[in-house]
């Protein structure tokens, strides 16, 4: 069926990310300083095959499941969470691209040496204009998180003619995911934050030009051409899953830095904190927490998988439990580096300290969109029954 990444291939793949991590961890200072990811460690992923993951097999990916995704953009969080949230960006970027764009973006966007690095921000704050064959396209963007190394840059863009906006067969403005060459773009910077600061998120200016009608999606209808399974389960479901992987990988390692700060720091004479009971149980609730919230991630995206697997439809709950499930784990990973953060007092506050960046890396992407309080409100809706309700997915 769609799963076809054999368990050995998946072991090997896992194991390449498990030894880059001391490479990823000795740059992850650097990267926070530099605002974006170091060219070695770009390099390493794509060598490694990391940013191929998610792109169909007819071009040359792995088409992995939810599974093996997860572990990987984990893995990778795990040692610096800028480098798995970029991980995470690049490879939806060429899922979406490679699943979706047609014949003309493909050949250039997927060329015999292997496939480029796309990546940007999808918001539909550019403007586009039907014209013969494609589309004249313009716009500002924010947060293009992996931008730097990108040979294409996605953007968002709403269709208008006439001076207003073209509305869509759902009576919503017609939104359309665009990929417009680096040599046409300006990078603007304005990527000075609290966390996830390697990620080269850079607002972003798209200059006026004509690209072919391949270059785009209707973000309200887009029609897979490529691949199987994997984008089959809804068009948020990878962006959703690569957010909860990355909050599983840093929420893992604040655990694993508060432990190690526990076990190396007096409280009293002759007694370190991991030996009271305050730490104890904070710390068996937080680890309760952190199972429990990966639990639901796999979970939900196994029962999605399967479901786009034997051809069924994508219910309403399975697009809840998504989009549900990788907000509980952005919000678990908040609330279990609030109380290490709060339990190691001034430790952490000292720049360098791996528990600081993860506590900041958490915070910063707890507050996107996708996983954002907005998502448990509209899960909320849903769930109390409120009239005409419904998750984007």
């Amino acid at each position: 069926m769609g799963n076809e990444m054999s368990s050995s291939h998946a072991g090997a793949m896992l194991a390449k990310v498990r030894a880059l991590g001391p490479i990823i961890e000795a740059h992850a200072a650097g990267n926070e300083l530099a605002t974006q990811i170091a060219d070695e460690v770009v390099e390493l992923l794509r060598s490694a095959g990391v940013f191929a993951l998610m792109v169909p097999r007819e071009l040359g990916g792995s088409e992995a499941p939810p599974d093996v995704l997860i572990d990987v953009i984990r893995e990778l969080s795990y040692h610096d969470g800028s480098t798995g949230w970029y991980a995470g960006a690049v490879m939806t970027a060429g899922a979406v691209s490679g699943a979706c764009l047609g014949s003309e973006a493909i050949a250039a966007l997927y060329p015999a040496s292997g496939p480029l690095i796309c990546a940007g921000q999808a918001a539909p704050t550019g403007r586009a204009e039907r014209v013969a064959g494609g589309y004249r396209i313009s716009g500002k963007f924010s947060f293009g998180s992996g931008c730097p190394a990108a040979a294409y840059l996605v953007g968002g863009y709403v269709v208008h003619a006439d001076g207003a906006p073209v509305m869509g067969r759902h009576g919503q403005p017609m939104m359309l995911i665009g990929f417009a060459p680096r040599e046409t773009v300006s990078f603007l910077g304005n990527w000075h934050v609290l966390g996830l600061r390697g990620t080269g998120s850079y607002d972003f200016e798209v200059a006026d030009q004509i690209l072919h009608e391949d270059f785009f999606i209707e973000v309200a209808a887009p029609t897979v051409r490529r691949g199987g399974t994997l984008y089959r389960m809804g068009f948020m479901a990878l962006p959703a899953l690569t957010h909860a992987s990355f909050a599983l990988g840093c929420g893992r390692r604040m655990l694993d830095e508060w432990a190690a700060f526990a076990r190396t720091k007096q409280r009293a004479p002759g007694q370190f904190v991991h030996q009271t009971q305050t730490f104890q149980r904070d710390f068996a609730v937080a680890h309760a927490e952190q199972r429990a919230a990966e639990a639901y991630v796999r979970r939900s995206f196994a029962t999605l998988f399967e479901a786009a697997d034997q051809g069924h439809t994508i219910s309403d709950d399975m697009k809840l439990d998504g989009r549900l499930s990788a907000s509980h784990a952005l919000a678990t990973a908040a609330r279990i580096a609030q109380t290490a953060f709060a339990s190691t007092t001034t430790s952490a506050l000292r720049n360098g300290n791996a528990l600081q960046r993860c506590f900041r890396d958490i915070h910063a992407g707890n507050a996107h969109f996708l996983t954002s309080e907005q998502s448990f409100i509209d899960a909320g809706k849903v769930l109390g029954g409120v009239e005409g309700a419904s998750v984007i997915f």
